[in-house]
């Protein structure tokens, strides 16, 4: 994934740089109001790597289950999750 700055005038999109080896790509656009920015433009994005363990903690179950017991507990292999 690239982010690219362009310009939008009368319709027509022009990129400002090229994207690096890219051939054919889908574009997800995000539009700033040229006189009314109320952020900066992220140049760059980084991929996070997500975990089962992420995802349960993320849904706040983690402080129901995360007694003393439940510390040393492989839940992948509990439950014969094979990991991805």
């Amino acid at each position: 994934m690239q982010a690219v700055k362009a310009l939008y005038k009368e319709g027509k999109i022009q990129l400002l740089a090229p994207l690096q080896g890219v051939t054919e790509a889908e574009l997800f656009v995000i539009v700033l109001d040229k006189f009314e920015q109320t952020g900066n433009a992220v140049t760059t994005f980084r991929p996070i790597e997500v975990s089962s363990e992420d995802d349960f903690k993320a849904l706040g179950l983690t402080s129901f289950f995360d007694g003393n017991e439940d510390q040393n507990v492989d839940w992948e292999e509990m439950f014969d999750v094979k990991r991805r």
